[in-house]
């Protein structure tokens, strides 16, 4: 039988070893400059082009995002669909580059400039495109970041954005029409 102490202790273990490798061979190294420099250059990009009119709604919006995308890509990970190999921060998980940063402010503004259902189903497509079979599957894999595990993993990224973006902008419309029809009566 296995213990909780146990798994404490094997827990504790992998910890250490994130830690030591993360200091010794992942800080400071050109694939963490690479994921630092990407995180500072889309802040920069998001606050300059957000709508600052509409930051609440579009800010639920990428919120909603980075919820369902730290749940799901935990989700593959655990299953071993992919897995994060280097991180900006020596912790596990590290949702830091992708789910709270690169995924929502990407698909925040996707969601700012896409008004219509239609246009905001054609660029949601390609963001999905981009992320998985682009920024995922060769950059992210090229700097030995993320590697994709199993053989269709990439495609089910593709479809598991490309549905969380379709579902969270479903949602937040929702609310902003109860909200207009709370506000009329």
């Amino acid at each position: 039988m296995i213990t909780d102490e146990e798994i404490l202790k094997k827990a504790g273990n992998l910890n250490d070893l994130i830690e030591t490798q993360w200091i010794n061979q992942i800080f400071l190294s050109p694939s963490w400059i690479f994921q630092v420099v990407l995180i500072i250059f889309t802040y920069t990009i998001f606050f300059y082009l957000v709508d600052k009119k509409r930051i609440t709604e579009i800010l639920l919006y990428g919120s909603l995002v980075a919820v369902a995308f730290a749940v799901y890509d935990s989700i593959g990970e655990q299953l071993n669909y992919w897995a994060t190999l280097e991180n900006v921060l020596p912790f596990q998980p590290n949702f830091f580059l992708g789910n709270i940063t690169l995924i929502p402010l990407y698909a925040m503004l996707v969601y700012q400039y896409n008004s219509t259902w239609r246009s905001y189903l054609i660029w949601i497509t390609i963001w999905s495109g981009l992320l998985a079979f682009v920024y995922y599957n060769l950059i992210l894999d090229y700097f030995n970041i993320f590697v994709y595990i199993k053989k269709f993993s990439a495609t089910i990224d593709f479809f598991l954005f490309l549905i969380v973006g379709i579902i969270v902008r479903w949602i937040v419309v929702s609310l902003l029409k109860l909200e207009e029809k709370r506000k009329v009566r």
